[in-house]
């Protein structure tokens, strides 16, 4: 089977027609589990009542509030003693950087973490449709498989309402690369830019796509290398070679504009790599031991049982790919087995070669350095020279996505190839609706948690502080607020808001890759000066350790004020 037979058309306007519908799905299964309470952007205050979501909320609004800077995703005054961006925050400068632009015409406060699910899932559905289409599928079946993708718990759970980070969400950046990598050749300049495009759409989306993104892309550029190479076009050689390093460093130019190296705060080398790891059973296992799992929700199947794995952290790489997808990939072995004709292999273009062996090393990589099958544990040392990769891939579990769509593609191919249209229509048929009943309570988990935040917060934010009219008033005279001594993370949320509200810099924030420990260090100079007996005149102190508050208390001038089990101390004149 000549490789080119892979892709061919149906016609245009039923194509159109099922990228939308696969469209209308996945924006559906978006309305169904985040509902309008979560997706109305200027419905803010349940954010009060998340984790990391809050953080990347406050953020952007910290953001949008500033003045431009440079780096342009600087927030320095959201914890000064950190001097961080908005990549820290998790804002998606791809969207932060051009709303601030609009900030004097958007709502106050407005928040865009419901839309990202949106319009992920929406996007999520419509590039698998078109890939699958791609691939040689009519558009029924690629209908199926975009809703089969929509539904994988690597995009559901990672999302609000679980995980919360709505920006690793954002699969169709995979599956952009994959549909490009299979179709795309150098044909000039233009297709070089669209890879520089969607190298920096990803950076500035999240790391940790970026670098998967990046992985399948630098397979795609070595492949053209070789061909050039071995055909001996020079100059198609230099070009590319050329093409390759302006797009490695202008990535470069936009990670340090949108802040990737703005961060002052020291946080140690434990960088946790091999814990938020993935196991190599992981697309088969329902079961984490992440916090979300406990109580209400058993795992995420509603047919499989699964196990605990040994290494906790390994939630980071939960990978269930749900019943329906593993009959899909069951039925894709089955076939291959059965009617394989192995030498087809050979003929698959050196660039769908080249790209599977770039996802099996990302799948690899995301083992980190032990190997975890069921209660088996292997350690696989990584020698110090990795050091440079491992520190910033800490989260290495999230890397075992790629492959994932890449076995579920490849199963689609082989029974496109192996059997009659109607029965890939049954298999994909009977695949969505397990998919659906085995993600049921996963489903109902998510959304009856974001509806119980969004109702309790409907009367206002949940922090008594946020409308107190004392500390209002204290406010007013502020300059700075103080977070002392830094080490309770869960209190510092309405200390985030009320700075970010009264544009007031604020010591120590809640951000990406930072620890409680390191906070403590940062501010041993203020808590000193504390417990010296001295008050700065302008600033509005919030301490929760209740020793350190006492002493505060007792200086001479000082005020004070306990709310939420927060003492606020301010000087007097």
């Amino acid at each position: 089977m000549p490789a080119s037979s892979l892709f061919f058309s149906t016609s245009r306007t039923a194509s159109i027609v099922a990228v939308l519908l696969a469209a209308l799905f996945g924006a559906s299964l978006a309305f169904y589990l985040y509902g309008w309470g979560v997706i109305d952007p200027t419905n803010v205050h349940w954010l009060l009542t998340e984790g990391d979501p809050f953080q990347h909320f406050i953020g952007w609004d910290a953001f949008r509030r500033d003045e431009w800077r440079w780096p342009l995703g600087a927030i320095p005054q959201l914890g000064t003693l950190i001097d961080s961006s908005i990549v820290f925050t998790d804002s998606i400068p791809l969207i932060a950087l051009p709303l601030k632009l609009f900030h004097s015409w958007l709502p106050d406060p407005f928040q865009y973490q419901g839309l990202v699910m949106l319009a992920n899932l929406t996007l999520n559905a419509a590039l698998a449709c078109v890939l699958a289409q791609r691939l040689g599928a009519r558009p029924l079946n690629a209908v199926l498989l975009a809703a089969l993708v929509a539904m994988l718990p690597i995009v559901t759970l990672r999302g609000l309402g679980a995980h919360g980070h709505e920006a690793l969400t954002a699969h169709w950046l995979i599956l952009l690369v994959v549909l490009w990598s299979l179709s795309l050749r150098p044909a000039g300049g233009w297709v070089l830019l669209r890879w520089l495009l969607l190298l920096a759409a990803a950076v500035l989306v999240h790391f940790y796509l970026f670098f998967m993104v990046g992985t399948l892309w630098f397979a795609w550029w070595a492949c053209q290398l070789w061909r050039k190479g071995r055909a001996r076009q020079w100059t198609g050689l230099f070009f590319l070679l050329a093409a390759g390093w302006i797009s490695a460093v202008s990535v470069l130019a936009i990670m340090w504009g949108a802040g990737y190296l703005q961060y002052g705060l020291e946080v140690g080398r434990n960088t946790g790599f091999g814990y938020y790891s993935a196991e190599f059973l992981t697309y088969l296992n329902p079961l984490s031991a992440a916090w979300f799992f406990d109580g209400d929700l058993d795992g995420a199947s509603r047919l499989i049982p699964g196990w605990i794995t040994r290494i906790q952290g390994q939630y980071e790489g939960q990978a269930y790919a749900g019943v329906g997808v593993l009959v899909l990939l069951t039925a894709g072995l089955l076939v291959a087995v059965r009617r394989g004709e192995w030498n087809e292999l050979k003929e698959l273009r050196l660039e769908t070669r080249v790209l599977g062996v770039a996802m099996v090393g990302l799948f690899l990589f995301a083992l980190g350095d032990r190997l975890v099958i069921g209660k088996m544990v292997t350690d696989i040392p990584y020698p110090e020279w990795t050091r440079i990769l491992t520190q910033y891939l800490r989260s290495s579990g999230r890397l075992v996505w790629p492959l994932l769509y890449g076995l579920v593609l490849l199963a689609l191919v082989i029974l496109l190839h192996k059997t009659r249209r109607r029965t890939v229509s049954a298999i994909l048929g009977v695949a969505v609706l397990l998919q659906w009943l085995d993600l049921a309570d996963t489903h109902d988990f998510i959304r009856d948690n974001l509806n119980q935040r969004v109702a309790a917060a409907a009367s206002g934010p949940p922090f008594a502080v946020i409308n107190d009219p004392q500390v209002k008033a204290w406010l007013k005279d502020s300059e700075r607020i103080a977070y002392l001594p830094g080490d309770d993370l869960g209190a510092l949320k309405p200390y985030m808001w009320l700075a970010v509200r009264h544009d007031l810099p604020l010591n120590v924030a809640y951000l990406a890759r930072v620890n409680t420990k390191a906070l403590v260090n940062a501010t041993r100079p203020e808590v000193m000066t504390l417990e010296q007996g001295r008050l700065e005149l302008g600033t509005l102190y919030a301490i929760t350790d209740d020793a350190l508050a006492q002493h505060a208390c007792e200086i001479d001038k000082a005020k004070c004020f306990e709310i939420d089990g927060v003492t606020l101390v301010v000087r007097v004149k």
